[in-house]
């Protein structure tokens, strides 16, 4: 699984307020947990110095992931599909962290394909917009591995 956006760290005060803010939005479990199977065979690392240095360079751009199996624990902000109101587009437009919400471009990294409307706010460098756009169209999530500073377990 892989969202359509990622937001590598929250602060659980604003996760909440998300939450609170979006009626039916959920903090999924945990994903990628150390010791799980993959679907490949292996295992998922957990955090290790191994994993830490991946996701580092899927942040820096310098990632060629196969694929997702090596990733460090993380989890996602689901957002139900449907029409923001006002008073939701509203709040997504003083929320600071949406300034910090990317798309790593590593295909290995599997970020989900955005709709067309969502495609063009982005491209034109309009989070809030995209953002909205996506969930109008459909369920949305937001990938995060950092809680409150601290990585995910």
């Amino acid at each position: 699984m892989a969202g359509q956006f990622v937001l590598w760290r929250i602060d659980p005060n604003d996760r909440d307020n998300f939450i609170a803010n979006f009626s039916g939005s959920k903090w999924s479990e945990l994903a990628h947990r150390e010791n799980t199977p993959n679907g490949n065979g292996g295992l998922f690392p957990g955090w290790t110095a191994a994993s830490r240095d991946l996701i580092n360079r899927v942040r820096n751009g310098s990632s060629n992931l196969a694929n997702r199996n090596n990733l460090p624990p993380h989890r996602y902000l689901q957002i139900p599909g449907g029409l923001p109101n006002a008073a939701q587009v509203n709040y997504l437009r003083t929320c600071y962290w949406i300034n910090d919400l990317v798309r790593p471009s590593d295909p290995g990294f599997g970020i989900v394909a955005l709709a067309p409307a969502a495609v063009a706010a982005w491209s034109n460098g309009k989070k809030v917009d995209s953002l909205v756009a996506q969930i109008t169209h459909g369920a949305t999530s937001i990938e995060i591995y950092y809680l409150g500073g601290k990585e995910m377990y």
